[in-house]
C-alpha cells in the first residue's frame, strides 16, 4: 500500500507547496520512503522532513510502503518517471531476463518500451492487458501527469482543480487539504493526462473489455489451478501474513491456502463478544492450525472507531461503517503485530451470487437476471467495497490483497454460469464453485456448508452503529 500524487500549475507558477501538502496528507500509506520527480530531476528521501521539493510547475509524489521489494519512488527510465500504489504480481513474467528490485522497475520498463513504438493509449492499454494486480499507476513524460488504475478498480484515484491547480492523489481528503473541495474519482480501467490547460480523461481497457476474454464454457479445474496461481503470485517475496477472517468459507479458504505458502499466517476477527464471527472464528482457527487474534468491541469501542471510519472514508453511510468498523479494528491490530500485506476474501459473494440479493432475483426473474446482476455488482465494487476496504487498512499502513478479484482467476469465475452458483431461490448456501474449492483445500464440512452471514451482522456491530447514530 503506497500512495501517489500530482499537482500542475494552471498558471506555469511553482507548485512545491501544494505537492507538500499532498504528500504530508497521505504519508500514513506509505511511510518508509518519500520522492518527486519533476522539471528539475528526482528526488527521494527515508525521511519526511529531509525530502526535497523543488520549485517546478508540475510534480508528481509518492510515498512507500515496501512488501515485496524496497525501491524508492519515482523511479525514471530515460525519460520517463513512474510512481504507483499496488502490486502487479507477474512483473517478473514481463520481463523474464531482467531481475529487478522491486515490480516499480518492471512497470517503467515496460511503458517506455511501450511508449518507444506508439502512443501513451498504446503503451498503457497493452499494459492493462498483461498486467496482474491491483494498481493504481502515475507517471511523468514529455512535461505532461498522465495516472489510470486497474480495470477493477482495486486501487483508489481522484483528480480535481481548483483556480490555482490541477491534482489527483490516492484519497479525496488529500486533495481537500489543497482547496479541492469536490474531487472525482478517475474510473477504473481509464486514463488521466494532466497538463496546464487542464484534465482529460479516457477509457482504455475496462470490465466490458475484459468479459470478451471469458472463456465460454467453465471448469471446476481450470478454476482451481487459477486460484493456486494466484495465491502463489500474491504471497512471492513476502514471508507473512494476516488475514481479515470470520470462519466463514471464503476467509477460511484464503487463509488456508495462503497458509500453505508463507512461513506464517495469522488470523484477525473483530466483532461483540457474542457475534457469530467470533464465536464461529475460534471454531475454525482450531482446524486450520493458526493462530487466531480476537478484537472485542463494545458500544464504547465501537463509537471511537467509528468517527475514526468515517475520518477516512471522508463520508457517512451507515452500512459502510458497519463493515468498516471490523475492518479497522483488524487492521490496528494486524498494524501492531508487525505485519505489512493483509489478504481479504472480498468480491466472492458479488462473482459466486452469495448474497441473498441473488436468491430473490432468481425467484423473480430467472437465471439469465442473476448473471447480469453479477456483472453489474462487479462493476460497482470499486466505488464502495474497495474504496472502504482500502481506506481501512491504508489508515494503518497495510496492503491489501485480494485473490478473488485478481485478472486470472477472475476471469475462470465469471466463466461459470449463474446456475453454477446458485441452484434455485431457495437455495441457501449459494457460491458452490468457491465451496467445491474449499473442499479441494481440506476444509472441514461444517465450513464449506456454513450459510453466507454479511460481516456487519456476523460482527454484531451494524446494531450498536445503528443506535448510536439514531441517538445523534
Amino acid at each position: 500500500m503506497c500512495s501517489i500524487a500530482g499537482v500542475y500549475s494552471r498558471k506555469g507558477k511553482s507548485v512545491s507547496k501544494e505537492a507538500l501538502t499532498l504528500l504530508s496528507a497521505l504519508r500514513h500509506r506509505g511511510p518508509e520512503a518519500f520522492g518527486v520527480a519533476s522539471s528539475k530531476g528526482a528526488f527521494t528521501s527515508k525521511n519526511f522532513s529531509s525530502l526535497t521539493i523543488p520549485e517546478s510547475p508540475f510534480i508528481l509524489g509518492h510515498c512507500l510502503l515496501s512488501t515485496t521489494g524496497y525501491l524508492e519512488q519515482p523511479v525514471t527510465v530515460g525519460n520517463v518517471s513512474v510512481a504507483h500504489n499496488g502490486q502487479v504480481y507477474n512483473y517478473r513474467e514481463l520481463f523474464p531476463e531482467n531481475k529487478f528490485a522491486s515490480d516499480a522497475e518492471a512497470i517503467a520498463l515496460f511503458l517506455v518500451r511501450a511508449l518507444r513504438k506508439k502512443s501513451v493509449l498504446f503503451a498503457v492499454k497493452e499494459f492493462m492487458r498483461k498486467a496482474i494486480g491491483e494498481y493504481a499507476i502515475a507517471f511523468l513524460y514529455r512535461g505532461k501527469l498522465y495516472a489510470f488504475r486497474d480495470f477493477i478498480g482495486v486501487k483508489p484515484l481522484w483528480f480535481g482543480s481548483n483556480e490555482s491547480v490541477h491534482a489527483f492523489a490516492s484519497e479525496p481528503s488529500a486533495l481537500m487539504k489543497i482547496d479541492i473541495q469536490f474531487p472525482q474519482p478517475l474510473l477504473p480501467g481509464h486514463l488521466l493526462v494532466v497538463s496546464q490547460k487542464g484534465t482529460r480523461t479516457s477509457k482504455v481497457f475496462d470490465l466490458s473489455d475484459f468479459r470478451k476474454s471469458v472463456p465460454h464454457n467453465f471448469s471446476q479445474e481450470r478454476l482451481a489451478s487459477e486460484f493456486d496461481r494466484t495465491i502463489k503470485l500474491q504471497t512471492a517475496g513476502i514471508s507473512r501474513a494476516a488475514v481479515l477472517f470470520s470462519g466463514g468459507v471464503d476467509s477460511s479458504l484464503i487463509a488456508k491456502a495462503v497458509s500453505n505458502e508463507l512461513e506464517r499466517t495469522e488470523l484477525f476477527v473483530a466483532g461483540t463478544p457474542e457475534s457469530n464471527d467470533i464465536s464461529f472464528a475460534e471454531r475454525v482457527a482450531p482446524e486450520l492450525g493458526l493462530q487466531l487474534h480476537k478484537i472485542y468491541l463494545d458500544e464504547k469501542k465501537i463509537e471511537s472507531l467509528a468517527f475514526r471510519a468515517m475520518k477516512a472514508l471522508s463520508f457517512f453511510d451507515e452500512m459502510q461503517l458497519g463493515i468498516g468498523i471490523p475492518e479497522l479494528a483488524c487492521s490496528e491490530a494486524i498494524m501492531k503485530k508487525g505485519f505489512k500485506a493483509v489478504f481479504s476474501g472480498q468480491g466472492s459473494d458479488e462473482i459466486f451470487a452469495g448474497y441473498m440479493n441473488y436468491a430473490r432475483i432468481l425467484a423473480e426473474k430467472d437465471f439469465k437476471a442473476v448473471d447480469d446482476e453479477i456483472w453489474f455488482l462487479l462493476s460497482r465494487m470499486w466505488s464502495r467495497n474497495f474504496f472502504r476496504d482500502d481506506a481501512m487498512v491504508s489508515a494503518n499502513s497495510l496492503e491489501l490483497r485480494v485473490p478473488f478479484v485478481s485478472t486470472n482467476f477472475l476471469c475462470e469465475a465469471m466463466a461459470f454460469p449463474a446456475k453454477e452458483k446458485i441452484l434455485a431461490p431457495d437455495d441457501k448456501l449459494r457460491k458452490h464453485p468457491v465451496r467445491a474449492l474449499a473442499v479441494k483445500y481440506g476444509l472441514p464440512e461444517f465450513v464449506t456448508l456454513r450459510p453466507k452471514k454479511a460481516m456487519q451482522y456476523g460482527s454484531g456491530v451494524q446494531k450498536i452503529v445503528s443506535r448510536l447514530f439514531q441517538k445523534t
